[in-house]
């Protein structure tokens, strides 16, 4: 896996990669991220994409992985049911 181009947007961090005969763009805000894979031919090349990128994406990849943030958040929520553990000092 090759990175060929690394760059950020507001809170984002962008990569591309190639890897297998396919462009790899990663979005990630702090601990979630976004994949999203091309095959040959969509993509010409790296400066092609980053064309294609507009502020709309962006927008929507912040709400996306503001709600994946979220949804992890939940999961390591405890349980109600869960027993209270007494505190040692």
């Amino acid at each position: 896996m090759r990175v060929l181009s690394e760059w950020s947007y507001k809170q984002l961090r962008v990569s591309v990669l190639f890897m297998n005969e396919k462009y790899i763009l990663k979005v990630e805000d702090q601990l979630c991220e976004q994949t999203y894979k091309f095959r040959d031919g969509q993509v010409d090349n790296v400066e092609h994409l980053q064309q294609q990128l507009t502020n709309d994406f962006y927008d929507r990849c912040l709400q996306q992985l503001a709600q994946m943030r979220q949804d992890a958040d939940a999961i390591m929520q405890p349980e109600d049911n869960e027993e209270d553990f007494i505190e040692i000092i």
